[in-house]
């Protein structure tokens, strides 16, 4: 399992301090600059809670998404820095899912066999690796999720207080390693403790041991305390940064609802369809280069759902109620097919999730719907395990059986899934000026570029270790759009004219220079490669009048803005 996640990751692996696991357009700097960012403040005694390095000039609350994997990291980061340490956790991840996966089928099935092939099924997921190839390095921590709900039905099955704080232990880790698995552990919790009373009720007719009950209700609830006390101050702070006056990222109810109508929609098909097929094509609708996988795969699915035919299927119904609650809510809100919402007497047609969104408080931040197909995999691969343990009570070879079923798996997913395999590699290469510039914050030009490939000037930030005006989400800088200096060199930028006005407001510029200086910036980074080459010549002469020349190449160009 250690080598099948190497190999998806080999282009980063080859060179891991200067590859970065991911599509260099994608979240792969956000994510590299957070690894970064987070031991930075760490090493300096501070909590990352909040940051003066983006948002300049006022900076801004931020929770790294992904503070889980840069803390388990850290040792990795202080011996060969932040693109090692982004790249081990991804690996380490990646071979945690077939660990966890292993360790859940091993459990429910009985067979090693079985688990071994549940566990690379799983990690084998084209919507994980495409998680791999977006750079969204929290997505790919989904071995917590089996291991929690192993330790859950162990609790539950022979209830001790061991077993309790081992599963609220588990439960921790996946809640603080990415919250959504947080909540689809919490889901499987009650859905454990749901089937434990619904099958004590007909049990006490029959004289059952009320006491039995209660010592796994008391168990599962020790758990749930041990659980909420390791994560509820990490969880309290991750939501205090999205509501503070100054938050770097928001997610409020209103946004998440539009980007789930609008940008993350899940269509039905591309569940089942082999191909290139994305759920929605971001790069066609949106020009960008994420990618939504969903597709779960033939070679899962079938083997999967042969166990239904087998004397195996009393085990594996649990997994295809689990399976299909997961499906539902993967869909959304409402039912999106072949490209479109579906019509039904006037209106779209309404799923569970859409009740969960405006009843249940976690629901209403879940902006990705398409994440709940973890379940369904997870659901899958353990249904895998119980099918090849029926093969072999069947008198079948049980090793060319796996073999058959882990190939046919891995080449299906990356010859005939949307995902990219091997997942590609981004090349962090700063530019040398950038080692020299200090005493102030910094402006890279330019600011029309999509908000994730702009993020390479964080990856800069890096080396430079100055502010500078670009967040996380907002197309252009608030401050930057607001001051005349800005305005005018978005102006610039944003115009096909090839010369500037005869005639310049030299007065608004000069006024809006003097208070960009005053308030701490220094430097202003022209790449050059950036735009067409009259628009570059233009921000060039510009800025050659109202700045002072410090560095130039062929590629870029650095100004300082004196007071």
């Amino acid at each position: 399992m250690a080598l099948l996640a190497a190999l998806a990751f080999a282009e980063a692996l080859v060179d891991p301090t200067r590859q970065a696991i991911g599509h260099p357009a994608n979240d792969v700097w956000n994510h590299v600059w957070g690894y970064w960012w987070v031991a930075r403040e760490l090493a300096g005694g501070e909590l990352p809670l909040h940051t003066d390095l983006l948002n300049w000039p006022t900076g801004g609350s931020l929770w790294f998404i992904d503070a889980f994997g840069a803390v388990a990291t850290l040792p990795v980061q202080f011996l060969f820095g932040p693109v090692a340490a982004y790249n081990v956790a991804n690996w380490a991840q990646l071979w945690l899912c077939g660990i966890g996966a292993y360790v859940l089928a091993l459990r429910v099935s009985g067979s090693w066999a079985g688990a071994f092939a549940a566990g690379v099924a799983y990690m084998s997921s084209p919507h994980l690796l495409a998680q791999a190839y977006n750079g969204i390095s929290e997505t790919l921590a989904a071995g917590w999720l089996p291991l929690a709900i192993t330790a859950m039905l162990a609790a539950a099955e022979s209830p001790t207080p061991q077993r309790g704080a081992l599963a609220g232990l588990t439960w921790a880790c996946t809640v603080l390693a990415n919250w959504y698995y947080g909540l689809f552990a919490g889901m499987a919790l009650g859905a454990i403790v749901l089937n434990g009373v619904w099958g004590w009720w007909p049990r006490r007719l029959r004289g059952a041991d009320w006491l039995a009950l209660r010592r796994g209700l008391v168990t599962i609830g020790g758990g749930v305390l041990v659980g909420a006390g390791i994560a509820a101050w990490p969880f309290a702070l991750f939501v205090s940064s999205m509501h503070a006056d100054d938050a770097v990222v928001t997610r409020n109810p209103g946004f998440v609802w539009m980007t789930l109508i609008f940008h993350n929609m899940t269509d039905a098909v591309t569940l089942v369809r082999p191909g290139k097929y994305y759920s929605p094509d971001l790069k066609a609708v949106f020009d960008e280069d994420l990618i939504v996988v969903v597709y779960i795969g033939h070679a899962l699915l079938w083997p999967a759902l042969a166990v239904l035919a087998s004397r195996q299927r009393k085990l594996a119904w649990p997994w295809v109620v689990f399976a299909a609650i997961f499906l539902l809510f993967t869909l959304g809100p409402y039912l999106y097919v072949a490209g479109d919402y579906v019509q039904f007497l006037g209106g779209w047609i309404p799923l569970p999730f859409l009740g969960m969104f405006h009843v249940f408080p976690m629901f209403d931040r879940v902006a990705h719907a398409y994440r709940f197909i973890i379940g369904v995999y997870l659901a899958l691969s353990v249904m895998l395990a119980l099918a090849i343990r029926a093969a072999r009570m069947h008198g079948l070879p049980e090793m060319p059986v796996v073999a058959a079923i882990l190939v046919s798996r891995v080449v299906e997913t990356a010859a005939f899934s949307p995902a990219v395999l091997p997942v590609p590699a981004s090349t962090v290469d700063v530019h040398p000026a950038y080692a020299g510039l200090d005493g102030g914050a910094v402006l890279d030009l330019p600011v029309g570029l999509p908000v994730l490939s702009r993020s390479t000037y964080m990856i800069a930030q890096i080396v430079h270790q100055q502010p500078v005006p670009y967040g996380l989400n907002d197309p252009t800088p608030p401050y930057i759009y607001y001051n005349h200096y800005g305005q005018y060199l978005l102006e610039l930028e944003r115009s096909t004219v090839a010369l500037t006005p005869p005639r310049l407001p030299w007065l608004d510029i000069e006024l809006g220079r003097r208070e960009m200086a005053r308030r701490g910036l220094r430097w202003i980074v022209l790449h050059l490669d950036s735009y067409p080459k009259p628009q570059a010549a233009k921000l060039a002469k510009f800025l050659d009048l109202t700045a002072t020349p410090h560095y130039a190449d062929e590629s870029l160009r650095v100004y300082r803005l004196d007071p």
